[in-house]
């Protein structure tokens, strides 16, 4: 029921999802100028999804290990210290043989 935050030593934050949660929402309900300002531009958030979608596409074409890391931390009770190399390369193929047999989504140009 906590965020990562990798800067602890038990690597969670020191409050819960819920009251996080709260916090911020009271936050910008008392500050709706600089909520609006910093997060709501259109602009800002089109730029920031498009740059966001070819990072994590560059990484999934890549087979990069962070996104290997991720995706097996995603599907298990894993966390991102626990995975191995060897781990790594084991679903590397894994996905290699699943691209190759077309058992997973086409990846389009990323360029």
């Amino acid at each position: 029921m906590f965020y990562r935050n990798k800067y602890k030593i038990d690597g969670k934050q020191s409050h819960c999802k819920i009251c996080h949660n709260e916090t911020n929402m009271k936050w910008r309900k008392a500050n709706p100028d600089k909520y609006s300002k910093y997060n709501c531009s259109p602009k800002r958030n089109e730029k920031q999804k498009t740059k966001s979608k070819l990072r994590s596409r560059k990484h999934r074409h890549d087979i990069s290990d962070r996104y290997m890391r991720d995706t097996l931390c995603m599907n298990s009770d894993l966390e991102h210290e626990d995975i191995t190399d060897e781990m790594i390369e084991l679903a590397r193929i894994n996905l290699k043989i699943k691209r190759n047999l077309g058992l997973t989504k086409k990846l389009k140009n990323y360029e």
